[in-house]
Parts: structure tokens; C-alpha cells; sequence
């Protein structure tokens, strides 16, 4: 059930005066790298951590190679997710020393009672939180009533507007540009929705959970005081009219299609795609992104947070040691690591920034910019409850019965919150 990973053994101790080059005045690494102190548990000595990941892909690969050049005396034990389960883990008393999952999961890993406050320990090793991008600290206190550090995010999950270049040309439709709202791409996407020699062009899909969870207008999906949806209001009926409303248009009706597959589809938005759409990009898709829009208005001001994050069970038996590995896989030399392979940086590092997407092949010339200008809005109120609400919206409020047309919009909110209040009440039984 558990993959075993041994880090090299090499490794060397910093001169003093090194040490001292690349602190602050009160002792902290500049860059956050190295959140030790001369009273706190130190990465030198020899140690295992139980790491707990749902990520099985290439990161978790750079993460291995980075920690065993950092710290060669750390030998990671690594659980995957896909291979035992929370309650498969906790039976077995593996309780691991730290843990990074999205963001979906984090009311799972709460529940399962694997979520520690990170403040003390981050007070203690003066970590300095400054250096994460405005709004990010923001989110994360709003999972905490009494502003706990619950967990600590590491990367973002920014979006960007996909685009065909071959779509536009063949109907001499200008690009999308930067800057645009929801409501302006009406127009856009109208000029491209066509049928042509047989061929159904979509104007404009999205991945409706991603966008549901991006939650552009800062909505509450569930009221605290009451812990019943809060769904079924005016600024949720515009949100589903706005973005619903895109299957309204001619010959742009819902269907279930990829953008970088069938190549038929004019402008795509949801989770990062880069790395498919530039193997697309082999079989002849020419492609580009732009800014993600926004709500004409929004008060939000940007996107919610969606970032995995790492975090500390109460029960591992070596959090010192593991706050500092989070640290340093916080720090800029990882966040450069990461960004130059297209990973958009959480933290407010202009070497990250400069060094984004220098290592992926294909986006030369590219508007990679775009990634980075998908500001964390205002955080709306959240809940335990709101995995559940965000679950029902977008597969009731944004299924068949609203792009057939079957119910009108008011009845559609009205039954999703029904079916939201009804399945909150089953979890308090």
C-alpha cells in the first residue's frame, strides 16, 4: 500500500558566514527556504518522513529529486492515495508526518482528524507568510473560524481562456484579448459557432465544476449561521444566466467535448491543459490563450483560491522536521523549479515569475503571461458543508434540465438547494 522512496546521501554542512549571507536580521532565509532555528529540530541528522500525496505524477518526482539535493540526510516514505485511503492509513496507525492534496480534499483530511494549525510553528520558525501573492493568506484563513493555519497552499491553480487560431482564421473572427468579461465573449463566441461543410463549430464550452469552484463572484454557497444553501439568490441566478447562458447560443448547445481532441471547439476554460494542448499541438492545433474573463463588475475582484496544499496531522510523530521540509518546498529555488516547467507560482517571487513556462516546449511566442494574471478574488464565506454545495450546483444547476431548456432558472435554484439543504441534513444524522 506504501511506496518507499531512499533520497541520496550526500550532502555538506553550510560555513557559518554563508549561513548568516542568507538570513535576515532575525534569522530567516531570505527566499523562506530554510525555516530552522538554533533551538528547533534540524534536517541534518538522519530521518524518515511519511509523506501522504494524491499526486503520483512528475512533481511528486521533482519534489524527491529536490529534497534529495537539499537534504540528503531525509529518507521519504511516501504513501499515495490511490493506493490506501484515509481510513485505510489511519487503521494501520500510519499516521503520516505531512500531507499535500487539493484543495477538494481538504474537509476530508479535517474530518479524518489529519489537519493541525501550522501558527505556532510558524511563529517559531519565523516563516515568513508575506511572501505569498496577495489574497492567498487571506483564503486560507477563511477555512478557519478562529484564523487557525490550516494548511498551507504551494501552487495555483490559475485559469486561462484556450483558443483555436484555425477556428478564427477560417471565419475571420478576431482573437479574444486580454481584459475581456463573460459578457462581452457573447459576441466572440456567437461569430464562431457554426456549422461549416458538416462540421459543428463550438463557439465557447467550460469545465463546469472548475468554474464553480472559481466562483468569480465571491458567493457564498452555504450560510453559516444557518448551515443551509444559500444558493437560491439573485447573484447566483445571474452567475447560471451568464455562464449558462453560452449554450443558448446557435449551433454552441451543450456537449460533452475536449478542446485540444476534436479541434472543433473555438475557446475552452477549466483546469490547466497546457501540457495536452501542446502535444495537441503535433497534430496540427494552433493555439493560444488569453486572461481568463471576468463578470462586468465583479465584485470579487478575481477568482476563489484553488490550490493543493501541504499540511501537518497532529499525530506525526516529527512536525518540526516536516514544517521545515514544507518550508523549504516553499522556497524560491522550488517555486523556480516548478514555474519554469509551468507551474504558476503561489508566491511572490520574481525569478519564478520571469523563469514561467522557460522549460515546456511549443510556447514560444505564446501569451503565457495570461496564467499569471488570474488574481485570487475576495474569499467568500466558507463552510464544512460547502464540497456538498458546490457537488450539486454544478452537476444540477448546470445539467441537462437548464441547457435543454426543460426548466427555466428559477425552478432549477430552487431544486438545487433543496437537493443541497437535503443532503446536508443526512451528514448531521
Amino acid at each position: 500500500m506504501t511506496g518507499m522512496t531512499r533520497l541520496c546521501q550526500t550532502g555538506c554542512i553550510l560555513a557559518l558566514s554563508t549561513f548568516l549571507a542568507a538570513c535576515t536580521q532575525n534569522g530567516v532565509v531570505k527566499q523562506g527556504g530554510d525555516a530552522e532555528s538554533a533551538s528547533g529540530a534540524s534536517l541534518s541528522d538522519p530521518i524518515t518522513l511519511h509523506y501522504y500525496t494524491n499526486d503520483n505524477t512528475k512533481w511528486l518526482e521533482l519534489e524527491q529529486q529536490l529534497i534529495a539535493k537539499k537534504y540528503p540526510n531525509v529518507t521519504l516514505k511516501v504513501t499515495l492515495a490511490k493506493d490506501s485511503t484515509v481510513d485505510q492509513l489511519i487503521a494501520a496507525g500510519e499516521i503520516p508526518d505531512f500531507l499535500s492534496f487539493s484543495l477538494g480534499s481538504f474537509w476530508d483530511m479535517k474530518n479524518a482528524g489529519l489537519i493541525s494549525d501550522l501558527a505556532p510553528l510558524m511563529k517559531k520558525y519565523r516563516f515568513d507568510e508575506s511572501r505569498f501573492i496577495p489574497g492567498v493568506m487571506e483564503s486560507v484563513r477563511s477555512y478557519s473560524d478562529s484564523g487557525e493555519m490550516l494548511f498551507l497552499p504551494f501552487e495555483l491553480n490559475s485559469n486561462v481562456l484556450f483558443y483555436n487560431k484555425t477556428i478564427f482564421d477560417k471565419f475571420g473572427v478576431s482573437y479574444p484579448l486580454d481584459g475581456m468579461t463573460w459578457e462581452q465573449m457573447y459576441d466572440l463566441a456567437r461569430k464562431v459557432s457554426r456549422i461549416d461543410n458538416g462540421t459543428e463549430y463550438q463557439g465557447f464550452i467550460f469545465q463546469h465544476q472548475n468554474l464553480v469552484w472559481k466562483n468569480q463572484l465571491g458567493l457564498p454557497f452555504v450560510d453559516p449561521k444557518t448551515n443551509k444553501a444559500a444558493v437560491n439568490t439573485p447573484e447566483w441566478k445571474r452567475w447560471l444566466e451568464v455562464m449558462g447562458g453560452f449554450y443558448f447560443i446557435p449551433n454552441n448547445d451543450y456537449k460533452n467535448l475536449t478542446f485540444y481532441k476534436e479541434q472543433t471547439v473555438a475557446m475552452w476554460t477549466g483546469p490547466n491543459i497546457v501540457s495536452s494542448v501542446i502535444e495537441a499541438a503535433n497534430a496540427g492545433l494552433n493555439w493560444d490563450v488569453t486572461a481568463l474573463p471576468q463578470f462586468a463588475g465583479s465584485p470579487a475582484g478575481g477568482t476563489q483560491m484553488i490550490a493543493p496544499f501541504y499540511a501537518l496531522p497532529p499525530g506525526s510523530k516529527h512536525k518540526e522536521e516536516a514544517f521545515q521540509l514544507i518550508s523549504y518546498l516553499l522556497s524560491d529555488e522550488v517555486q523556480v523549479a516548478k514555474a519554469r516547467q509551468g507551474k504558476v507560482p503561489i508566491m511572490n517571487s520574481p525569478a519564478a515569475v520571469q523563469g514561467f513556462a522557460a522549460d515546456l516546449p511549443g510556447v514560444a511566442g505564446k501569451n503565457m503571461g495570461a496564467f499569471l494574471k488570474d488574481k485570487i478574488g475576495k474569499p467568500a464565506v466558507v463552510t464544512k458543508y460547502d464540497g456538498i454545495a458546490k457537488d450539486v450546483f454544478y452537476k444540477t444547476a448546470l445539467g441537462k434540465d437548464f441547457y435543454t431548456r426543460a426548466k427555466d432558472v428559477n425552478t432549477i435554484l430552487r431544486e438545487v438547494e433543496e437537493e443541497i439543504n437535503r443532503k446536508i441534513a443526512e451528514t448531521q444524522k
